[in-house]
């Protein structure tokens, strides 16, 4: 074994810890019991009720596998992408992330004269294409479909100066910021909405009050003279990149290319049975939530149904038609009257979107016999059933009885869905550890100088961390080409960072030193000489 450059001859001893070296007996080691391979060196990976032998902590010496029962259900093979994110998730995540921080487009390059602050917020970005303004492009990625925020649907804009045809006045949503909590927001603005009663906008605080999974929640609602005219503007949590149950399910979209022909490819615009039932069962376990409250949603229309995720759907505009449609007179039966419309609404939505077209509901008979031909018939009972008479019978509490079995798989598929997101959690969770780590190498490895000494990096402990730096990251196989594996590399540095007893060789890049040191050993001179670091700051 070569000297240790810089060093003295009894340098590798002290970092080793001999038993007759004279220092303080080690400390317990928490992976004695584990082998040179981080495998339990007991016969049986359990351990016997009542056993004197202290518990042993976690070992983070060594990458875990996904568990079964979520590698079972979406098998991959072993690749970089098995130790982290999904890159389907990370991707979509990204891309949320890039629109929220999206800038509007400066009037100069086409963009709209917006105001700078607007009651709490600021930093307005249009969130559609109304009155022929822009997007920003990190709104308008062609990877995905056109993104709506929640209340936001290209058609009901239309032209310039064309009313919405849901609320009856010209909508424009916008994103901004809260200068209260720096939060994303949208807000909806409804143009040349003169409130009338006071009393009208305080029914605002009761749908604040609610809070569902399925419900895009309100936050408050405020008149402004901001944009040179009266407007109300509603304001509503930002999902990024939601779209509307319209624009997914009855807009056409453009053909795609298929990969194995090469050709051009319609694209389909029916919908699974499945992914009507799974729309059925959260939209009425909105409407339960909303008629328990008192209330009732009178939103229940394809534009007004976000899509911001797969399957899931959150009911959008909520409170708009309290306010612009208050009545001071309302009694128990306009209330009862309400909630029957809601079922009523649900049913239509049903078959629009059975039969991908707004344009279903005003020929029901025809409509009906395209859902009798494509979808069950108890698909069809349950749309006949929603759009029956009222009754007294007949109420959201019942049609969730009527969805019993629905409900399961509904709750099958967001449990199933939560462990594949638990799962991709924890191949993230020990990233912390590795980034210190690696930071600490950036610190000491190659460092042109420290204590007026140029080869501070060169010598004593840093030369074993070089040494298994080298081992690591340039490790090359018989053939003189680079070892590119990342399991290696997570193994050797997981190993470093809990300080395993396992010893590995180190060889210089001349073979002319060679040491024999344990990841522990190695560990102790990473946190001496980061302590060396630290302390001259």
């Amino acid at each position: 074994m070569g000297p240790v450059p810089g060093g003295n001859s009894n340098s590798v001893a002290a970092v080793g810890g001999g038993a007759n070296s004279g220092e303080a007996p080690r400390a317990f080691n928490p992976y004695s019991h584990l082998d040179a391979y981080g495998q339990s060196t007991s016969d049986s990976g359990f351990e016997a009720r009542g056993s004197s032998r202290a518990p042993q902590p976690l070992s983070y010496a060594m990458h875990t596998a996904p568990l079964p029962h979520v590698s079972n259900l979406h098998p991959h093979h072993l690749s970089s992408h098995a130790f982290f994110l999904s890159p389907t998730q990370r991707e979509e995540l990204a891309r949320r992330n890039d629109a929220v921080h999206a800038a509007a487009v400066p009037p100069e390059q086409g963009g709209p004269h917006l105001p700078e602050e607007l009651h709490v917020y600021h930093s307005l970005v249009p969130l559609e294409a109304a009155h022929g303004s822009a997007l920003p492009p990190a709104l308008t990625d062609p990877r995905v479909a056109p993104p709506t925020a929640p209340g936001a649907s290209l058609h009901l804009s239309g032209a310039a100066g064309e009313p919405s045809r849901v609320f009856g006045y010209r909508s424009t949503a916008y994103k901004a910021l809260c200068t209260l909590d720096g939060k994303a927001y949208v807000l909806r603005r409804l143009e040349g909405f003169r409130l009338q009663h006071e009393a009208a906008i305080g029914l605002v605080e009761r749908w604040r009050r609610i809070r569902h999974p399925s419900i895009v929640s309100v936050r408050e609602a405020f008149t402004t003279r901001a944009f040179g005219d009266q407007s109300i503007v509603f304001v509503y949590d930002y999902h990024p990149l939601s779209t509307t149950l319209y624009g997914e399910h009855m807009v056409p979209k453009p053909p795609q290319l298929d990969r194995r022909t090469g050709r051009l490819q319609a694209v389909s615009m029916s919908i699974s049975e499945r992914t009507l039932w799974s729309y059925a069962t959260q939209l009425t376990n909105v409407l339960r939530c909303i008629h328990g409250h008192g209330l009732a949603a009178r939103c229940i229309e394809p534009s007004k149904v976000l899509r911001t995720g797969k399957n899931r759907v959150r009911l959008n505009g909520c409170s708009v038609f309290d306010v612009i449609a208050y009545d001071p007179r309302a009694s128990a039966s306009t209330l009862a009257a309400q909630q029957g419309e809601d079922l009523l609404n649900l049913g239509k939505l049903l078959v629009s979107l059975a039969c991908n077209s707004m344009a279903a509901v005003q020929n029901l008979p025809k409509s009906l016999e395209q859902v009798t031909r494509s979808y069950s018939a108890e698909l069809k009972n349950l749309i006949l059933w929603l759009l029956g008479k009222p009754a007294p019978s007949k109420t959201a509490d019942e049609l969730g009885r009527l969805l019993g079995s629905h409900v399961a798989d509904e709750v099958d598929s967001a449990l199933n869905y939560a462990d594949l997101l638990e799962s991709g959690l924890s191949k993230e969770l020990e990233n912390a550890r590795l980034v210190r780590l690696l930071c600490k190498f950036g610190f000491i490895n190659e460092r042109p100088e420290f204590d007026h000494d140029p080869r501070w990096s060169e010598t004593g402990d840093r030369y074993i961390i070089k040494l298994f730096r080298d081992h690591v990251f340039h490790a090359v196989d018989d053939a003189g080409r680079p070892v590119v594996d990342l399991s290696h590399i997570l193994t050797n540095l997981n190993k470093l960072d809990a300080g395993s007893e396992e010893k590995m060789m180190l060889t210089s890049r001349d073979e002319q030193s060679c040491l024999v040191v344990s990841y522990r050993e190695i560990k102790n001179c990473v946190e001496a000489a980061f302590q060396d670091l630290s302390r001259a700051r």
